[in-house]
């Protein structure tokens, strides 16, 4: 860096020292973002997106986002799900949508969190309904791909099977407890969910 002014040179180590640490900051914890939007639920859940892999040197974490030969499309109208693996329907599942003013959004998404065992907030009241109570509408398991000022839209089961097939929910998508099991085993955090009527 000869030749440089003295303030510029300070200015450019400054840059790189910021950058550096920056860089480091991130590295040490990549998915700090994740802290905003935690659950308790999510304790043992996101050990399972940390995947450590060593070999007698510092551990390095592996992105949790998939190359994902796995995509969901929702028809709304036929309240369905269509499972696609490598451009084939390998599943498909019935399911419940939201009901007249709380619509389940259309469009293209990405899975942006899993659960098992998840407590549900009320909509409307704001009450937390705690996982196992009978009043959990959401079951054993959660596949969020929307989140919004007003809450986040997912998969996820029901305690009340009767009624899938219908425009019931707070614009969820509701599913049989035994499937909403199966269709969790089949994506993953970043598997591309498209919505349509």
């Amino acid at each position: 860096m000869q030749g440089l002014h003295p303030l510029a040179h300070s200015f450019a180590l400054l840059c790189v020292g910021s950058a550096l640490g920056l860089t480091l900051l991130e590295w040490n914890d990549p998915f700090s973002w994740k802290a905003a939007n935690a659950q308790p639920s999510d304790v043992i859940s996101n050990l399972s997106t940390r995947i450590s892999i060593t070999n007698g040197r510092r551990p390095r974490f592996v992105s949790p986002i998939p190359k994902s030969d796995t995509q969901i499309v929702v028809q709304l109208s036929q309240r369905k799900i269509d499972v696609y693996r490598r451009g084939e329907v390998v599943k498909q599942y019935l399911v419940a949508v939201g009901q007249s003013e709380w619509e389940t959004p259309e469009g293209t998404f990405n899975v942006i969190h899993k659960s098992d065992y998840p407590a549900w907030q009320h909509p409307i009241t704001g009450e937390i309904v705690p996982a196992g109570n009978k009043n959990n509408p959401l079951g054993s398991h959660w596949i969020g791909f929307l989140s919004t000022s007003d809450g986040q839209i997912g998969f996820h089961g029901t305690n009340e099977e009767s009624l899938i097939g219908e425009a019931i929910s707070h614009g969820c998508i509701r599913m049989l407890n035994d499937d909403i099991e199966d269709l969790y085993t089949y994506v993953e955090v970043g598997t591309p969910v498209t919505v349509k009527r």
